[in-house]
């Protein structure tokens, strides 16, 4: 499938919705240190870009184990630096020796094909470390439905595009948001790379330029979310900080539902990078880890919790509301 064509304008097909607007669409920002839901809640940990650096890993692991132990883990891409079988062994003896939920979910990155073995070769070694079934699936953890997406082409290079996600995915990924919408449940769905105009580093006059064109097939992916209100789209690949405002939004895409859907940065393990002034990025932090905790209460209703991961704090909170409320 091709990509946007030379007139498509991703400014006017999608909007972010703020303040006010993005209040009636049903998201609320809270305050940093909100405390959390009570009983009959489905709490998930959301981590991305390990990248190899397993001290910080290991830190993370305990911490969120300190928390209570969540009923699922997502390590949203980039797990390893370059897809080596050694640094998929390294990674999976740091999970297997640390505390860590017993359902772990994976996504795959650009890192996990920074390598010379061929496509099937990448994808398959990616599947057999995480135990994940395709680059795209569907997992329930209780009655919250989890998806993954992913690419089914290589890459080309190290500057994007990076995912090609192509018509099979494309129509399997419409199907099952419209079996969640009849069910009124929120539909999590996770990607390692990022739309372009939506969260920290892909919008605003700092915004890295190179992160409008992860995706070869971005229109017709955002057709399939832009329907659908009560996606929350949670991608990594940035590493830019969740102390930014635009850290989570509400976008809006012409001819979807109004109201848009939640998209959602999900942090780092390793260095924090921000804006470098001339239109791309530079290193911050190394040190810095940051991710996510997210609660899905019985009626729908869901939090997410920014934590600075290194200092053990919550950094700011989400309230989305409930799809039928």
């Amino acid at each position: 499938m091709s990509g946007p064509p030379a007139s498509f304008d991703r400014r006017g097909f999608l909007t972010t919705l703020t303040g006010s607007a993005a209040a009636a669409a049903g998201l609320a920002f809270l305050p940093a240190g909100t405390a959390s839901a009570g009983e009959g809640v489905t709490t998930l940990d959301v981590l991305s870009d390990v990248q190899g650096d397993l001290a910080d890993f290991s830190h993370v692991l305990n911490h969120l184990d300190s928390l209570g132990t969540a009923d699922a883990l997502v390590v949203n891409g980039d797990l390893v630096a370059n897809g080596h079988v050694s640094e998929y062994e390294a990674y999976r003896e740091v999970l297997d020796s640390h505390p860590h939920p017993e359902r772990v979910i994976s996504t795959i990155g650009n890192h996990e094909q920074y390598n010379d073995a061929p496509f099937d070769a990448q994808v398959d070694r990616f599947l057999g470390y995480t135990g994940m079934a395709d680059v795209y699936t569907e997992t329930l953890v209780g009655d919250v439905p989890l998806l993954t997406i992913g690419t089914t082409e290589p890459i080309a290079g190290t500057s994007g595009p990076f995912v090609t996600l192509g018509a099979e995915q494309l129509s399997w990924l419409d199907g099952r948001l419209s079996e969640h919408a009849r069910n009124g449940r929120p539909v999590f769905v996770f990607s390692h790379h990022v739309l372009p105009d939506s969260v920290s580093g892909t919008t605003g006059d700092d915004s890295a330029r190179f992160y409008d064109r992860d995706f070869v097939d971005e229109t017709e992916l955002l057709e399939v979310l832009g329907s659908r209100s009560g996606v929350v789209f949670l991608s990594g690949h940035t590493h830019w900080s969740l102390e930014r405002d635009d850290w989570a939004t509400r976008k809006v895409v012409s001819g979807g539902d109004p109201r848009g859907f939640t998209v959602v940065n999900t942090g780092f393990v390793q260095t924090l990078f921000g804006p470098d002034g001339r239109g791309g990025e530079r290193a911050i932090d190394g040190s810095a880890a940051q991710g996510l905790r997210i609660e899905v209460a019985a009626d729908g209703a869901v939090t997410v919790h920014a934590r600075d991961l290194k200092a053990g704090t919550v950094i700011r909170s989400l309230e989305i509301e409930a799809p039928n409320a």
